[in-house]
């Protein structure tokens, strides 16, 4: 870390005093200035190219929306030189949401701001947008590719009654008309707590961070992430949601199926990247897909 972010400071003509780590991910390091200006600094190049994608859409979509998302001040790409991308914004104000902290009353509000947010966001002309990403539907070869990265240490946990299920569920997904067949929207692509900063008394909405997974594709992955918010919380959004669409008739149905394919994909992200969490995933897992259940 210390070599990247040597060299991120040197380009950025920032002083290692002047800085705070924020965190550090798989992609990404982040970090602050004292002026409130954040940086995320890429390590590899797939993460650059999401850094492109946010720099050139962000600016885009924000007239349309009532809620504060990051808008770039600093961006640079370059392949042949380490790191490979640098951007920078100004920090939105507000913490990350805590559904620990959500009172009745507070959560209702809070749903109502999100659901908003979301029907806004859907709701932007993608035909108006100047993006150079493609359409992204649902579709087999990632549900079939899931189903062989997870399946050796699905069998190795998993009861023999629990496998069966899961046969069950793969065979349904991958025959799921239902599910391949939706129309297109611009989605957020991870909208969950973590990323909806909400203010001190946690009654409002401040911001929307992490657009790194914005895509133009199924608009219930976007509802999917509401679970983890308990189940009146999403029922709340899914009510918001369906009567602002409501010609979109099997919303509820492909919101479930990507529940389970988020968590699939959750499993192989820690077999892949970080072992401690896939004890979390398999319960995960057994609540979404073995119970039936919205989190």
């Amino acid at each position: 870390m210390r070599g990247l972010l040597d060299a991120a400071l040197l380009i950025l003509n920032i002083d290692k005093n002047d800085i705070e780590i924020l965190g550090e991910g798989i992609g990404s390091l982040v970090i602050e200035q004292k002026d409130g200006t954040l940086f995320r600094i890429a390590k590899n190049m797939e993460t650059a190219r999401q850094y492109t994608k946010e720099f050139h859409m962000l600016p885009q979509i924000r007239p349309f929306l009532d809620i504060e998302i990051p808008l770039p001040i600093i961006y640079m790409v370059n392949p042949s030189i380490h790191p490979s991308g640098i951007m920078g914004y100004k920090k939105l104000k507000g913490t990350p949401l805590n559904p620990d902290l959500l009172i009745s009353k507070k959560r209702n509000i809070i749903a109502k701001q999100l659901a908003e947010f979301i029907i806004k966001l859907h709701k932007i002309p993608i035909g108006m947008l100047d993006c150079n990403f493609q359409q992204e539907s649902n579709n087999k070869s990632h549900i079939k590719i899931l189903r062989e990265d997870t399946q050796e240490i699905l069998n190795q946990v998993l009861t023999v009654k629990e496998q069966h299920k899961m046969a069950k569920w793969w065979e349904e997904a991958l025959e799921d008309s239902t599910f391949f067949s939706h129309h297109f929207v611009l989605c957020h692509g991870d909208l969950w707590y973590e990323n909806i900063l909400v203010d001190d008394l946690c009654s409002g909405i401040t911001g929307i961070i992490d657009f790194s997974n914005m895509t133009i594709g199924d608009p219930a992955k976007d509802l999917a992430t509401q679970g983890y918010m308990g189940e009146e919380f999403y029922n709340q959004i899914l009510s918001e949601y369906k009567h602002s669409f409501p010609e979109d008739t099997t919303i509820e149905h492909r919101v479930k199926r990507h529940q389970g394919l988020r968590e699939l994909d959750g499993l192989r992200y820690a077999i892949k990247h970080d072992n401690s969490e896939i004890e979390d995933s398999f319960s995960k897992i057994r609540n979404v897909i073995f119970e039936s259940n919205v989190f």
